[in-house]
C-alpha cells in the first residue's frame, strides 16, 4: 500500500497528463476543422502555398541550403521566432531535441545537449554561442539580444573542426538582420502574468542608397517575479534592458563591411532558490539577494569578394561584468549540524564579483558560395585573448561555534565570525589554423575533410583568504598560488554525403572535439590545481529528405561519442573543497528525428524527438563506483509538437507541447527529476500594420524543478503559468 502523500501525488499527476492530453487534442481538432473552412476562400491557392520554405545557413562559415548540409541543425527563422513568442535564448533550447537548459542562482547556467554536460567548476559551457560571431562559451550570462534577428541556428553535435574550443556539444548562431535600401520597423507591448512587461523597438533602413545602412534596436522587460516570500512581495523582481546596433557599409557589390554593438544590463532580486526537491514556490532567498550583470559585444566583419575567392575578417570584443550576492544560510547550516553540532548560524552572506574580457580575430579565406559544382574549401586562422578577473568570491558568516570546531578546547560554544575569499585571475591565449575541402567523388557523392590545430595555454594566479573572529581577537590568513599550463589538439573531421535524389541526401562522418584543461581558484591548499582536457571522438550517421513536391520534410539522425576525462565536479578531502576533476570515460548513443509539414494552406506541423542512452564507463571517487550510471542533467528523451495556423485574413493560432524526460541530477543517480510536459498556446489577429495576440505559457501550471543540488540541498523553481497580451506594429 502506498502512502496517502504518494497516491495522491500520483493521482495529480495522472490528472495534469489528462489535462495536457485532452488540452492538446482540442487545440490540434479545433486547428484542423477549423482550417479546410478558412483555406477554402481562397481559392486561388496554388502549389506554392503547400511547399515549405527554402532555408539557407552559415553553418560551415558558407551560404548553404540547410536540406543539403551534411549536419544536424535546427534552424529558427525570424519568422518563426515571433510566431512561436521565443524572445530568450532559454526558449529557444526548451524546443532542441537531447537539450537541456537549467538557471542556477549568480548567473549560472547548467546545460547538456546530446549527453555533454556543464561542469560547475570549470566555468565553460558544452555549447558555444555566438553573437554576430561573438563567441560566448562560458556558463556565465548565457544571454542573448533576440531583437531583430534574420535566423538562429543551432548545430546540435560537435563541431570542434570549425568553431574550435569547446563546441564539444554543438554551436548556437545567432544572426542579426542586416539592414538594406527598403526602411523597416517594429513596436511590440507585452503584458503578462505577475506584473509581467516587455517593450520593444527596432528600426533599419539606408542612410545613403546602396552604400550605408543603419540598424536599431532596443527593448525593456521587467516582472515582479513568481516566488513567494515572508519580508516582502517584490523582492523577486527581475528587470533587463537591451540595446542592440549596426553599421554596414557596401562601398561595391563586392565589399560588405558591418559592425555590430549591443548591450544588455540585468539587476534582479532574489532568485527562485527553494530547500529540497520537492517543487514549491516559497522562497527560501534572503530579500537583500540581488544579481547585477552588464555586457558589451561588438563585432567588426569585413567581406570581400575577389573572383575567386572570397576573403572576410571578424573581429570580435566581449566585457562582462558580475556582481551577485546570496545568503546562503539553510546549506551551511545543515553541513555544520553535521560537522559540529550545536553550531547556530545567523546568516552566511556569499557572493561574487567579476569582469572578464575577451578579444578575437579570425581570418578566412574560401571559395565562393554560388559554385555549384567542383571543389570547395575553407582556410583560416584565429587568435584569441581572455582576461578574467575575479575581485571576490566571498563568505561570511558569525554564529555560536563549539570551540573544538575553532581548534580550542572542546566543551564551549564560542561566539565567532568567520570569513574566506578567493580572489584570483586568468589569462588565457588561443591559437588555431584550421581548413576544410569538400571533393566530388563521383556524380552526387561528396567527400569533405577538415583539420584544426588548437592551442591554448592559460595562466592563473590568486588567493585562498581566510579569517577569523572570536573571543575579541581577529586574525587573517591568506595562501597564495600561481600555476600555468597549455593544451594541444590535433582535431579532425571526415564526412560523406551521397545526394540521392534532388530531395533525399545520406551522410556520415566522424569527427574528434575537446575542451581545454584548467585551473581550480577554489583550493585551499593549492594542490590539485589542475584538470585535464576532456575529449570525445564522435560518429554520426544521418539522412535529410523532402516529400510530397517539398511539402512534408523529415531528417534522422543517429549519433555515437566516447567521451575521454569528463570534467566533473568532485569533492577533495585534502583541500575540503569541491574541484573540477577529470572522472574516467563515458559513452553515449542517441537518435534524433525532425519533421516539418505543410497540412493546408497556411496550416503547418513541426515535431521533433530525441532519445539518448548515456553511462559511465569508468568512475570512481572516494571509493563510490559510479560505473554504469547514467550521466547527470540529460534526460532519457525529449520532444515537441507544434501545431499553427495563419490565414491571410488575419486569423491566426499555435499550439505546442514540449516533453522532457527523467534525469538525474548527480552522477550518484540518487536524486531525480520526473517527466516534465508543458503546453503552451497563442492566438491573435493580424491586420496589417497591426496584430494583437493572447498568450499562454506552462497552461497546466506543471511545478517542477530547473535544477537542483544535493551538494547544497538547493533547487531551482522552474516558471508556473503565464498568460499575457501582445501588441505589435510592423512597417
Amino acid at each position: 500500500m502506498l502512502p496517502r502523500k504518494s497516491q495522491r501525488g500520483r493521482r495529480a499527476r495522472r490528472r495534469r497528463l489528462s489535462l495536457v492530453r485532452k488540452g492538446t487534442l482540442s487545440l490540434v481538432l479545433s486547428l484542423l476543422l477549423a482550417a479546410p473552412a478558412l483555406a477554402a476562400d481562397d481559392p486561388a491557392a496554388s502549389d506554392d502555398v503547400y511547399q515549405l520554405p527554402t532555408v539557407t545557413v552559415t553553418a560551415d562559415k558558407r551560404t548553404t541550403d540547410v536540406q543539403k548540409t551534411p549536419s544536424s541543425i535546427t534552424v529558427m527563422s525570424r519568422t518563426k521566432l515571433e510566431d512561436a513568442n521565443i524572445d530568450t535564448i532559454e526558449k529557444v533550447l526548451q524546443r532542441i531535441p537531447n537539450m537541456n537548459f537549467s538557471q542556477f542562482s549568480g548567473g549560472a547556467n547548467f546545460m547538456s545537449i546530446r549527453g555533454i554536460t556543464t561542469s560547475a567548476g570549470t566555468s565553460t559551457s558544452p555549447i558555444v554561442m555566438y553573437l554576430d560571431g561573438v563567441p560566448v562559451d562560458t556558463f556565465f550570462n548565457l544571454d542573448a539580444p533576440l531583437m531583430d534577428i534574420e535566423r538562429i541556428e543551432v548545430l546540435r553535435g560537435p563541431q570542434s573542426a570549425i568553431y574550435g574550443k569547446n563546441a564539444m556539444g554543438g554551436v548556437i548562431n545567432v544572426i542579426s538582420r542586416k539592414p538594406t535600401n527598403e526602411w523597416h520597423g517594429t513596436l511590440q507591448a507585452d503584458y503578462g502574468s505577475f506584473n509581467t512587461q516587455r517593450y520593444a523597438a527596432a528600426i533599419s533602413g539606408p542612410l545613403i542608397e546602396d552604400k550605408l545602412y543603419i540598424a536599431l534596436s532596443g527593448s525593456h522587460y521587467s516582472t515582479d517575479g513568481y516566488m513567494n516570500h515572508d519580508d516582502t512581495w517584490y523582492g523577486n523582481q527581475e528587470r533587463t534592458e537591451r540595446f542592440k546596433g549596426m553599421l554596414r557599409f557596401t562601398p561595391t557589390d563586392d565589399i560588405d563591411i558591418s559592425f555590430h554593438l549591443n548591450y544588455t544590463a540585468r539587476r534582479d532580486g532574489y532568485s527562485n532558490l527553494i530547500w529540497g526537491d520537492e517543487p514549491t514556490l516559497d522562497s527560501i532567498a534572503n530579500k537583500d539577494d540581488y544579481l547585477h550583470s552588464d555586457i558589451w559585444n561588438m563585432a567588426l566583419h569585413m567581406s570581400f569578394d575577389f573572383d575567386p575567392v572570397t576573403f572576410e575578417s571578424i573581429t570580435t570584443y566581449r566585457a562582462e561584468n558580475l556582481d551577485y550576492a546570496i545568503d546562503m544560510l539553510p546549506s551551511y547550516q545543515y553541513m555544520y549540524n553535521i560537522q559540529a553540532p550545536g553550531t547556530q548560524l545567523d546568516y552566511v552572506d556569499t557572493g561574487r564579483n567579476n569582469t572578464r574580457k575577451e578579444f578575437t580575430q579570425e581570418f578566412r579565406l574560401r571559395s565562393p558560395d554560388d559554385k555549384k559544382d567542383g571543389i570547395k574549401w575553407l582556410l583560416g586562422v584565429f587568435g584569441g585573448y581572455t582576461d578574467m578577473n575575479i575581485r571576490e568570491s566571498y563568505s561570511d558568516m558569525p554564529g555560536i561555534f563549539p570551540s573544538d570546531a575553532l581548534g580550542l578546547p572542546a566543551g564551549m560554544f564560542i561566539p565567532a565570525r568567520m570569513w574566506t575569499n578567493q580572489p584570483s585571475r586568468e589569462y588565457t591565449q588561443d591559437y588555431a589554423a584550421f581548413g576544410e575541402i569538400t571533393i566530388p567523388i563521383v556524380d552526387k557523392l561528396k567527400v569533405t575533410l577538415g583539420l584544426r590545430a588548437q592551442q591554448t595555454y592559460k595562466k592563473i594566479s590568486g588567493d585562498y583568504i581566510m579569517g577569523m573572529e572570536a573571543m575579541g581577537t581577529a586574525a587573517d590568513r591568506g595562501l597564495g598560488y600561481q600555476e600555468s599550463d597549455s593544451w594541444f589538439e590535433l582535431l579532425p573531421k571526415f564526412n560523406i554525403s551521397w545526394q540521392l535524389t534532388d530531395d533525399i541526401m545520406l551522410y556520415g562522418g566522424v569527427n574528434r572535439s575537446f575542451i581545454p584543461g584548467g585551473f581550480n581558484n577554489a583550493t585551499k591548499t593549492g594542490v590539485d590545481m589542475t584538470y585535464e582536457a576532456q575529449t570525445a571522438w564522435n560518429y554520426e550517421i544521418g539522412a535529410k529528405t523532402e516529400w510530397f513536391d517539398k511539402r512534408f520534410l523529415l531528417n534522422l539522425a543517429l549519433f555515437h561519442s566516447r567521451v575521454e576525462d569528463l570534467q566533473l565536479m568532485k569533492f577533495d578531502i585534502g583541500s575540503q573543497s569541491y574541484l573540477s576533476d577529470n572522472a574516467g570515460s563515458a559513452r553515449i548513443y542517441g537518435v534524433e528525428v525532425d519533421a516539418m509539414a505543410r497540412l493546408l494552406p497556411g496550416l503547418d506541423a513541426e515535431f521533433s524527438f530525441g532519445y539518448l542512452w548515456t553511462r559511465f564507463d569508468d568512475y570512481t571517487h572516494m571509493d563510490v563506483d559510479y560505473t554504469g550510471n547514467k550521466l547527470p542533467y540529460t534526460p532519457d528523451y525529449t520532444a515537441s509538437f507544434a501545431l499553427q495556423y495563419r490565414h491571410e485574413k488575419g486569423f491566426f493560432a499555435r499550439g505546442e507541447v514540449l516533453h522532457y524526460g527523467q534525469l538525474y541530477w548527480s552522477e550518484a543517480n540518487d536524486y531525480k527529476r520526473d517527466p516534465v510536459t508543458l503546453l503552451n498556446a497563442r492566438i491573435g489577429y493580424e491586420f496589417d500594420p497591426f496584430a494583437v495576440y493572447v498568450y499562454g505559457n506552462n497552461l497546466t501550471d506543471a511545478k517542477y524543478l530547473n535544477y537542483y543540488t544535493d551538494t547544497s540541498k538547493y533547487g531551482m523553481m522552474a516558471r508556473p503559468r503565464e498568460i499575457g497580451v501582445q501588441l505589435k506594429y510592423t512597417f
